[in-house]
Order: structure tokens, then C-alpha cells, then sequence
């Protein structure tokens, strides 16, 4: 099978559900792509890639973002968590749309040779451009599945209105037709404050269909940084607190490993 039947589009609808005083639920509609990584290298992938187009991926958009081989980056972050059976990788993401750029979170799907995913990397992404990378994976190194649940600390400001405490919860389904993806944010007092989704059918990627969704949706980029911005003035109206930005820790990667089943967010 070829990189470019590999190539997908995800339809995706995205949910943020704000909990606690403060109650406010978010969604909106989106088309991710999903790209072998190593097509970024050989040049088969049917989207542009580092050339101007209404609809396009940029390697400095993701990785050490300078433009390196990505496929490389990704393997100096499996190989010394002992993960370099899952050196089969595919980008999930959105594109460039008309010049602009902006993606609150890539993740970067790791599978072995029979296609069993083992590791998942959250590259997330605030509107101050700065970004954080979560590697999720199970303790025992295993398939992750629908059930698992990965924890890892959140070392990462994010929101003016969500203090960079606590803990993230990650579940994964990346089935062959479809794509979900769902993250909890729990407070210290271990309750649920804000839960995310992204779940959405897939279907293949072909220079036709990426053309096709450019012209539906030229300004996909701008609406979404628009779309985060009115919510925030949203949050703000309500009386939400404005939290000062902290300065961001000096470490830029961490680990989110296993829950046990049954005792997720």
C-alpha cells in the first residue's frame, strides 16, 4: 500500500466541556489530516509540503521545528523509552490554510510492523507559541487500546483560565476507519474540570479531496484561533478568573502512562 493511500482525512468534531462553577460546553468542526510521517522525507504525500498552496503542511510547524527530518525527531523519543518497534508513524494534524497556521494539539500515532499502536505523542500548543510534548504510553510498554487510560502530570500552561496544576488523562481510538481522541484535565482534588474530545470518520486522501476541502474551507486555521479567542471572552464575561501566564518549566517532554482499567478520569 502506498504512502498516499495511507493518507487520510478526519472529519472530526471537536467538545470542551468546562466544569465547576463556571459551567460552559464548547464544539465546533474541523478536518484533520492524517500523513505518514515518512512521507514528509520521500515527497509522496498528496498535500503540499513546505510550498506555498491554500492548503498545506510544514515541516518547522512540527517536531524540533527547524525543518529536520521528522521521522528522526520522532524516533529520538521512542527509542530511549524503549519504544523503537513503533517506528511506523502517522501525523495527525491540520493544515496550513491560506499562509496561516495553528494547531492546539498534533498527535503522533506510533504502531508497530502488524499495525498495534504503542505509543501516542501529544504535541501540544498555546496561542503564545510556545509547546509541550506528552508521550503516551502503557508502563508495560503494550498495545494501547480503547480502554486504556494514560496519566501524566500537566507541566504545561495552557489557558488563562486553567492553572498548570494537576493532571491529564488520555484515551485513544485509531481504528482504521475512524479517529478519537479524548483528554481530561483533573484538579487536585481529583474531579474531572474540564474534559476534551475529538472523535471523527476517516476516509482516504487523495490531491482531489485535500483541493476539494481547501475550497470549502479556506480559513480553517484562522477560525479556529478565532473560535478560542471568543470563547475566551466568553469565559471572561462570566467572571472566570484571568490567570497571569507563568513561565513555562524548563522541561519541554514527559510521560503519561498507564491507569489502571476502570479507574480513568
Amino acid at each position: 500500500m502506498t504512502r498516499t493511500r495511507n493518507a487520510a482525512l478526519i472529519k472530526t468534531r471537536i467538545w470542551h466541556g468546562r466544569r465547576g462553577d463556571v459551567a460552559r460546553d464548547f464544539r465546533y468542526d474541523a478536518t484533520y489530516l492524517a500523513v505518514p510521517v515518512t512521507g514528509f522525507d520521500a515527497g509522496d504525500l498528496p498535500i503540499v509540503v513546505d510550498r506555498a498552496s491554500p492548503w498545506q503542511l510544514r515541516r518547522r510547524d512540527f517536531g524540533a521545528r527547524d525543518g529536520s527530518s521528522l521521522q528522526a525527531f520522532i524516533m529520538g523519543l521512542l527509542e530511549p523509552a524503549g519504544l523503537s518497534d513503533a517506528c511506523n508513524v502517522t501525523l495527525v494534524t491540520t493544515p496550513r490554510t491560506s499562509g496561516y497556521g495553528f494547531n492546539p494539539v498534533s498527535f503522533w500515532l506510533c504502531r508497530d510492523d502488524a499495525g498495534d499502536l504503542h505509543a501516542v505523542l501529544a504535541e501540544v500548543s498555546n496561542t503564545f507559541g510556545e509547546r509541550h510534548l506528552y508521550l503516551c504510553h502503557r508502563s508495560d510498554l503494550g498495545v494501547i487500546d480503547s480502554s486504556d487510560r494514560l496519566t501524566g502530570d500537566k507541566l504545561f500552561h495552557v489557558s488563562p483560565f486553567l492553572p498548570r496544576s494537576g493532571r491529564y488523562v488520555f484515551r485513544f481510538d485509531a481504528g482504521p476507519d475512524r479517529f478519537g481522541a479524548w483528554v481530561d484535565w483533573i484538579g487536585a482534588d481529583g474531579a474531572v474540570k474540564l474534559g476534551t474530545s475529538m472523535v471523527g470518520p476517516m476516509r482516504p486522501m487523495t490531491p482531489r479531496a485535500v483541493r476539494a476541502a481547501a475550497l470549502r474551507h479556506p480559513f480553517q486555521a484562522q477560525r479556529i484561533m478565532a473560535l478560542i479567542h471568543w470563547q475566551a471572552a466568553q469565559l471572561f464575561g462570566r467572571g472566570v478568573r484571568y490567570l497571569k501566564k507563568p513561565v513555562q518549566k524548563a522541561v519541554k517532554a514527559s510521560d503519561a502512562a498507564t491507569l489502571d482499567r476502570g479507574k480513568g478520569s
